[in-house]
C-alpha cells in the first residue's frame, strides 16, 4: 500500500527551496535596480558637484521664503 501524503519538507529542502527562490527572482531585481541606477547616473548632464550646488541654492531660496512668511503674520 502506497501512501497517499507527501512528507512536509525538512531543513536542508527548504534551503534549497530558498536559495532557488533567491536565484530566480532576487538576482534580477538587483540587476534590474543596478542597471536603472546606472542609466540613471549616465544620463545625468551635470557632475554631481553642480547637482549639489544646485540643491544648495535651492535650500536656501526656501529657507528665505519660510522666514518671510513667517516675519508676514
Amino acid at each position: 500500500m502506497v501512501p497517499l501524503q507527501v512528507g512536509v519538507p525538512g531543513g536542508p529542502e527548504l534551503l534549497i527551496i530558498l536559495l532557488i527562490a533567491i536565484l530566480l527572482f532576487g538576482v534580477p531585481i538587483a540587476l534590474v535596480a543596478g542597471g536603472l541606477y546606472f542609466y540613471r547616473q549616465s544620463k545625468s548632464d551635470r557632475p554631481a558637484s553642480e547637482e549639489i550646488e544646485a540643491l544648495r541654492r535651492e535650500v536656501e531660496r526656501l529657507r528665505e521664503e519660510v522666514e518671510g512668511s513667517d516675519s508676514e503674520e
